[in-house]
C-alpha cells in the first residue's frame, strides 16, 4: 500500500461541489485517510486577475503506482468537466495558467522522488505555494515534515 498526498482545487462554478465530487471519485482509487479544511486562496501564477480558488489537501492510501494514479486523477478531472488546453507557443509556465473547474495534483507519493517528462515528485512547485504547504501540513502525520520527502 502506498500513501499519496494530493491537492484539489478549482475556481469556477460550484467550487465546493466540484471538490466534493473529486473527493468522492478519489475514494474509488483507495482509502482516504485524511482531508484538510477547504481554504479559499488567491490565484497563483496568473498574468491577469481571476476568481479565487478553493483548495483542499487529501491523503490517499492506494495500491496504484504514481503513474497510474496520475492518469486516474486526470480522468477524474475530465469527467468533472475540465478541458486542458495545450500551449505550444511558449515553455513559460505562467502563460499556461487558466481558470479551471477542478485540478488534482499529486504533491507527494510515499517518500519517493521522481523526475521524468510526465511526472515529477514531490510536486515541482509545492515549495512555491504556501497555501499548499499549509493544507498539506494539516494532514501530514505529526512524525513527518515536508523535508522528509526531499
Amino acid at each position: 500500500m502506498h500513501t499519496a498526498y494530493l491537492l484539489l482545487g478549482g475556481n469556477m462554478e460550484n467550487r465546493d461541489g466540484l471538490l466534493q465530487q473529486a473527493l468522492d471519485a478519489l475514494g474509488s482509487l483507495g482509502r482516504i485517510t485524511a482531508v484538510s479544511i477547504r481554504k479559499e486562496t488567491e490565484p497563483w501564477g496568473f498574468s491577469r486577475p481571476v476568481k479565487a480558488f478553493l483548495n483542499q489537501a487529501v491523503c490517499l492510501e492506494t495500491e496504484l503506482s504514481p503513474w497510474v494514479l496520475m492518469g486516474k486523477c486526470l480522468d477524474i478531472e475530465k469527467k468533472l468537466g475540465r478541458i486542458r488546453k495545450k500551449s505550444s507557443s511558449s515553455p513559460d509556465i505562467q502563460k499556461s495558467y487558466e481558470s479551471r473547474l477542478i485540478d488534482i495534483d499529486i504533491l507527494l507519493y510515499d517518500r519517493i522522488q521522481i523526475n521524468t517528462t510526465n511526472l515529477v515528485l514531490p510536486h515541482p512547485r509545492l515549495k512555491e505555494r504556501p497555501f499548499a504547504i499549509e493544507l498539506l501540513e494539516e494532514i501530514l502525520p505529526k512524525n513527518l515534515s515536508l523535508e522528509d520527502f526531499y
